[in-house]
Parts: C-alpha cells; structure tokens; sequence
C-alpha cells in the first residue's frame, strides 16, 4: 500500500474488494471538532477524496469545541438523509461517543471514530460501530519530549513547561502519559508547570506569554499538538527565544515540519488526518454496500492503532520531500492496512 505513512499492508481477504460501488445516494459524513486547524482541516480533504473516488456527497460537521452541538449535528444529519449516510467520527471529548453511539444504533447506521471513547465501551458491543482506531498517544508523547530533551545545552538535563490538550480528552490524556514516562527515564528534567491549552494555539500563545514571565529559563517546551506548539512558538519568536527553547507537538502539520527543519521545533509526529477520513468512510461504505459484514471483522481489528511516523530534525528533510511535497496515492481499498496492533 502506498501512502505517507508507509502503512505496511495486512493480507485480509475478507475485507479486499475491488473498488466501491457509485454511491450518489448515500451521504458521507465527517464529524470533527473545526476547520481552523490545519490537521483537522486534512479531514475534510480526505473525506473529499474518497467521496470522489465513492461518487458519494460528503457533508463535514464542526462543532467548534462543542459537545452539545457535535451529538446534535450528527443526529440531525440522520434525519435530514433519512439515515442513508455513514459516519466518520472525532468525538470532541471521549464521552460524546456514549449519546452518538445511541442515536446512530438506534437508527442503523454505521460509523468508524477515531482516538477518543471511554475505555469501558467495546466497539464489538455496538453492531453498526465498524471501528475504531487511533495513534498511540503514550508513544507519541514519550517520543517527543525525548527528543526536546536531546536538544539540551547538556543533553537530558533541563526545565521543561508543558501544555496539555482537553483534559476530557483520551489522547491528550495519554501524550502526558508519554511525557511523564520520559520525564521518569530522564531524572535530570525537571517538570515546573504544566497547563491545558484545549488544542488551541491562541490559547497555547497566551499560556506560554504567561509561563515565559514565571519562568524565564526554561530548556523547552512540550506541546501535546503541533496546533498548540505554533502558538508556543509564537510567543517564543516574540521573546527573542525561537531556536533556542524549542517545542514539540504532536500531527505533523505542514508549519512546526518547516519550524522543526528551520530549528525551532525538536519533535512532532505525523498522523495522516487525510488517510484517517477516507479509510474510515471507506469502511463504512463497504459494510453499507455489503462487501463486508461487521460479524466477520477480528475483534482486534474493530478496535486497533495505526501506523505513524515520528519526526525529528534528523529526518525532518525527508519527511517534508517524501511525505509532504510527493504524491501521496490512498488505497482507501485495503480497509485495514494501517493496522499495527490491537486495542485493549
């Protein structure tokens, strides 16, 4: 399978079929939490390229950080194409999936979601939820803060603020994780605060202002989003201090890629959000249109994490030539070839 991320391929003959069946009918809904970040917005150009491929509409639902609004969206879709409409899902915080997941049952309609769900709820427990997948957010956190420390004057040894994601948020929760993980290997970094900045560079912008006046000399500074680490940078580039605290996130966005290259970032890691939404709705279609039953997915592939990239300046280069600036062509076909490891 060729993609950005080299997803390996994973032979299932169950679940490979040659193309989709024109599907001008049914509606391909892609339910996130905005637009203005730039990973969220390669949802809708990966819901976009598999409606193409699909010959299918595709209606994108935002909910600007809103939970309330997240559920009634997607509720209201079902209605409005009298539920001839498949879903792929970002929940807005984990638990939302609990009165999604209702609604989308009770109607019969099928959905995919990705990274946020309460640990209790089983996607083999719901016969219309296909799967659900993520990155894994301990690894990714882990991973990037070791690298921040690596950029050390006197490596793994330094101070280190922190932002957070949406606390509610399973993989804001499990990034920290990450980081606390690497902080534990690392005794010689010291933590001196940390503080959510909802996945909003604005936020994150005002948070460091604030964090650089308490601590003017801090080594680095971990974001758990490239979203968040922009407008960490930001402040740092108003401070005079760009390049040489840097920051980290989590994405790979086109932006902290060119910052991590030009030496003000340390880490991201690249999550394809493009591949994220078509393989998704692709799923979804295929059980529509009867190419492959529910029943007849492994558990371990209804629920399972992906493939990523991780990103570094020594790799940097290459991730932007290879992954960024090529021609990246989806096999939205292979419904499971990002599959790494199974989902406890």
């Amino acid at each position: 399978m060729k993609t950005r991320l080299g997803f390996m391929v994973v032979a299932l003959a169950a679940v490979m079929f040659a193309g989709f069946a024109p599907a001008e009918d049914t509606t391909l809904g892609v339910a996130i939490r905005t637009l203005t970040n730039p990973y969220q917005a390669n949802y809708k150009v990966g819901g976009e390229l598999f409606a193409k491929e699909a010959g299918a509409p595709l209606v994108v639902l935002t909910c600007e950080g809103s939970s309330e609004k997240q559920v009634n969206d997607v509720i209201a879709l079902v209605a409005r194409t009298q539920g001839n409409v498949v879903f792929m899902i970002d929940p807005n915080e984990a638990t939302d999936i609990v009165p999604i997941a209702r609604a989308l049952e009770r109607e019969g309609v099928y959905y995919a979601t990705w990274w946020n769900k309460p640990e209790e709820m089983k996607v083999w427990d719901y016969p219309h939820w296909v799967t659900h997948m993520s990155f894994d957010g301990i690894s990714a956190g882990k991973f990037t803060a070791e690298a921040l420390f690596k950029t050390f004057k006197t490596p793994g040894k330094g101070k280190i603020v922190a932002l957070q994601g949406m606390l509610a948020n399973t993989t804001a929760q499990e990034r920290f994780v990450g980081l606390n993980q690497a902080i534990a290997a690392n005794p010689g970094v010291e933590l001196l605060t940390h503080e959510s900045a909802d996945w909003d560079r604005t936020r994150a912008y005002e948070k460091t202002k604030s964090m650089l006046v308490a601590y003017p000399d801090i080594d680095g500074i971990w974001c758990a989003n490239d979203n968040m680490a922009l407008g960490a940078l930001e402040a740092l580039r108003e401070r005079g201090l760009a390049g040489k605290v840097l920051v980290t996130g989590v994405d790979g966005t086109d932006e902290l890629l060119e910052a991590i290259k030009k030496g003000e970032g340390a880490a991201t890691v690249y999550n394809d959000s493009k591949y994220q939404a078509g393989i998704s709705l692709a799923q979804c279609l295929a059980v529509k249109q009867g190419k492959l039953k529910v029943a007849d997915i492994p558990k371990e592939k209804r629920q399972f994490f992906a493939q990523a990239v991780n990103v570094d300046q020594g790799n940097v280069a290459d991730i932007i030539k290879n992954y960024v600036q090529g021609t990246t062509d989806y096999n939205f076909a292979d419904l499971f070839g990002g599959f790494v490891r199974a989902m406890e």
